[in-house]
């Protein structure tokens, strides 16, 4: 039997999450302390969370690098690399469970697909719930769940949901073609 969430030090046990958020925000300071968000890392810890969020590239590239100074909810950033400093965020801490609803929505599919190897490939001991519009950033999950109008339909893994959830079936033919259709 577990333990009662109640009698953990809440702390510690937000420690245990790395959270992105649709809506989540970017503050008026430096990448840096954006990705810290008030915590104490080394900055090999923080290059590494931004190699693995696919924001290094575009981080290095800017006069200031990990001192460029953003503006209140990231105005001086793309969608995409407002979204790529959120999962930075996110993955500096190494959580033990990843929450991310959407949170790649305004990467390109290349782009996409590299977060989902780095995430896969160094974070394989956490959890990740992963909430998303793309098949593609859920097609290797262990378990899928379909929402309908808010309700559960269908469960399973993508081979099996082809199979048997028209709804999921339909998005993947939508979005992919016959690609996620293997």
């Amino acid at each position: 039997m577990g333990r009662d969430i109640r009698s953990y030090d809440p702390e510690t046990l937000r420690a245990c999450f790395g959270i992105v958020m649709q809506n989540d925000f970017i503050f008026q300071d430096t990448i840096k302390e954006n990705i810290a968000f008030g915590r104490h890392f080394a900055e090999d810890s923080i290059e590494e969370a931004t190699i693995n969020a696919q924001a290094y590239p575009f981080i290095k590239d800017l006069d200031e690098q990990f001192d460029y100074s953003l503006n209140s909810n990231g105005t001086n950033l793309s969608g995409g690399q407002r979204q790529r400093i959120l999962l930075s965020r996110a993955l500096v801490n190494n959580p033990q469970i990843l929450l991310l609803d959407d949170s790649s929505s305004a990467l390109d599919y290349a782009t996409d697909a590299k977060l989902r190897q780095a995430i896969s490939h160094h974070y394989r001991q956490s959890t990740k719930i992963i909430i998303a519009q793309r098949v593609s950033s859920i097609r290797h999950a262990d378990q899928i769940i379909v929402l309908d109008e808010g309700r559960i339909v269908a469960a399973g893994d993508h081979q099996k949901l082809i199979q048997t959830s028209e709804i999921y079936a339909s998005i993947s033919e939508s979005q992919m073609g016959g690609a996620l259709l293997e």
